[in-house]
C-alpha cells in the first residue's frame, strides 16, 4: 500500500483544496460510512514525481494524518509494516 510522503498544494486537507467545505464533509463521512481511506487526487490523474508506480492508488497525506487508523486495510496494512511512502505531483 502506498502513502504519500506529503500532502500537496491541493490537498482535500490544505487551504488550497480544489472542492468545497461541504464536499469535503461528504467525503469524510464517506469514508467513515464505507471504514475505508481517502485516495490523493493527484495520484489518480497520474501527477507523480519520479517513479512509475503502475497505477496503484495512493492514500492522500492530509486524510492520513488527519484521521489516523481509518480505514479497516490501513490498519491491516499498518500493523503488517507495508505502507510505503511515495512522492506524488
Amino acid at each position: 500500500m502506498k502513502l504519500a510522503t506529503r500532502m500537496c498544494d491541493e490537498c482535500l486537507f490544505s487551504p488550497g483544496r480544489i472542492v468545497g467545505a461541504e464536499r469535503m464533509k461528504e467525503i469524510v463521512r464517506e469514508t467513515e460510512r464505507k471504514d475505508t481511506h481517502f485516495i490523493c487526487h493527484k495520484s489518480a490523474v497520474g501527477g507523480f514525481d519520479g517513479e512509475d508506480l503502475h497505477g496503484d492508488p495512493v492514500i492522500c497525506r492530509g486524510f492520513y494524518d488527519a484521521f489516523p487508523g481509518r480505514g479497516q486495510l490501513v490498519r491491516i496494512m499498518g500493523r503488517l509494516g507495508a505502507i510505503e511512502e511515495v512522492e506524488v505531483g
